[in-house]
């Protein structure tokens, strides 16, 4: 025979500071859907409403109740459920260095047939460089080169090392 196993009702015992913050976030509907939700479910919960209730009342799903419980039982305050963890995201591919390269690239003379580095010539460069990176964008090159005030195309923000090679000390 097989035994009918109830999972257990994780009960919500709201402060009264807590309730009137939740309450407040509901009223004034200046978070965000999900912020609200959640007050609204932990409210309901704490005045004793079961998950199938509050799921009809809330409109939401069976375990999105379930889950807003669970993190204000693992958590313990009502703030610490309503917004969403960070989360990691992809790691970044471009690291520092590959920028002041291109950036310290792009501040050279230009490569041979050409009167300034081009967009497609910081890139090559680059993957020629660099054997961790796979590819890169020539979007990401222009913003970047942007980001640091550099237009290789305007001879005037290039800074050529024998330009500042001179030492100007005669004056008098």
């Amino acid at each position: 025979m097989k035994k009918s196993r109830k999972k257990e009702r994780i009960a919500v015992a709201l402060s009264e500071d807590e309730v009137r913050s939740l309450r407040k976030i509901v009223r004034s509907g200046i978070h965000n859907a999900r912020a609200i939700t959640r007050a609204r479910i932990l409210l309901l919960s704490h005045d004793g409403k079961t998950n199938r209730e509050i799921v009809a009342m809330v409109g939401c799903s069976p375990r999105g109740v379930t889950n807003v419980r669970e993190r204000y039982r693992d958590r313990g305050s009502a703030g610490s459920v309503l917004d969403d963890a960070p989360r990691p995201g992809q790691p970044k591919k471009i690291l520092p260095a590959h920028e002041a390269f291109v950036i310290a690239t792009a501040c050279t003379d230009a490569p041979e047939g050409h009167d300034h580095w081009t967009l497609e010539a910081l890139k090559g460069k680059l993957l020629a460089t660099y054997d961790d990176l796979e590819s890169v964008s020539h979007e990401w090159i222009r913003q970047m080169l942007i980001r640091a005030a550099l237009k290789p195309w305007r001879e005037k923000n290039v800074v050529h090392p024998k330009a500042h090679a001179r030492v100007s000390g005669a004056h008098g």
